[in-house]
Formats: structure tokens, C-alpha cells, sequence
């Protein structure tokens, strides 16, 4: 299980890379990847007030925050045993959606970073209703949330 967290201004998970992790030349398969990237929305969603039992059915007013958009650049290659340390940045916040912005860092046995990848999370805010999921607006105390973790390289309002 990867360690969360919660920095000043962004969220974070820690993971041991371990044998599953890994495609046959040893090196992370790239949709582990997007799995860590989801696993520290699921800490924002957790900050933001949402909770996990919320996210899953039978919840009578089922919510969530599905993918609609990603992307991944990778800088270079992480292997079996290496910590990784993923962070992310709320970039954009709209009326019914966000993004995220992921940095992943290899942390070195030293305590020095290397940058693995980046990615690109866009996620909208959805509920059940009758006529199945439907988006839904941010809530006031889930923009004071989004505000909290506002990327310092992006323009969020």
C-alpha cells in the first residue's frame, strides 16, 4: 500500500516499486504509472471531503471523479526497488471538472530527487441521479480544498 500525504501545497504517495511493478527488460510498466497518478487523486478526493464509501455502489448518491483526459511524459526509467515519490497540483478548476499535474521522482538513496515522468490528470465531479451519472458542480468547500494545492505553474482560479 503507498504512503499518502499531505505537504503544504501539494499531495503526495510514496511507492516501492516491487517485482509486479516491472515489464520483462526490468523496467516500470508505463500504466503503473497512471495507477499511482490515480491514487493521489483518490487523497485529494479524501481532502475534499469525499469519502471512499461515497465512491462505491450501493451509495444511494453515488460520487466520483472519473478520468475523462490523461497524459504521461517519461525522463527515464524506474526499476524494481527504487522509491517513488508522486506529487500532484491542482492546475485548472472549472465548473464541474479540475486537472492535476503529477510530478514522479525517484528518491535517491542520498535524499536527492530524479525526475521519472510527469502526467496530466482531467477529472470531472459526477453524482447518480435517476437518469444515471451525471456531472455535477464543485461545491464551495471543494474549491477552498482545490484552492489549498493551487499549482504554482499554472494559473488556477
Amino acid at each position: 500500500m503507498p504512503a499518502a500525504g499531505v505537504e503544504s501545497n501539494y499531495l503526495s504517495v510514496r511507492v516501492q516499486v516491487g517485482w509486479g511493478d516491472c515489464d520483462p527488460a526490468g523496467i516500470v510498466f508505463y500504466p503503473r504509472f497512471y495507477a499511482w497518478m490515480d491514487t493521489v487523486s483518490h487523497v485529494l478526493a479524501r481532502e475534499m471531503g469525499v469519502a471512499r464509501e461515497s465512491m462505491l455502489p450501493p451509495s444511494v448518491d453515488l460520487l466520483g471523479f472519473p478520468v475523462v483526459g490523461t497524459q504521461a511524459q517519461y525522463l527515464t526509467p524506474a526499476r524494481m526497488d527504487d522509491t517513488l515519490e508522486v506529487r500532484a497540483w491542482v492546475a485548472r478548476v472549472g465548473r464541474t471538472s479540475l486537472s492535476l499535474r503529477h510530478e514522479i521522482l525517484r528518491i535517491e538513496l542520498d535524499g536527492s530527487e530524479t525526475p521519472v515522468a510527469r502526467g496530466r490528470e482531467d477529472r470531472v465531479f459526477i453524482s447518480n441521479s435517476p437518469q444515471g451519472l451525471r456531472s455535477r458542480e464543485l461545491t464551495p468547500s471543494m474549491r477552498e480544498v482545490l484552492a489549498r494545492f493551487a499549482d504554482p505553474e499554472s494559473q488556477v482560479g
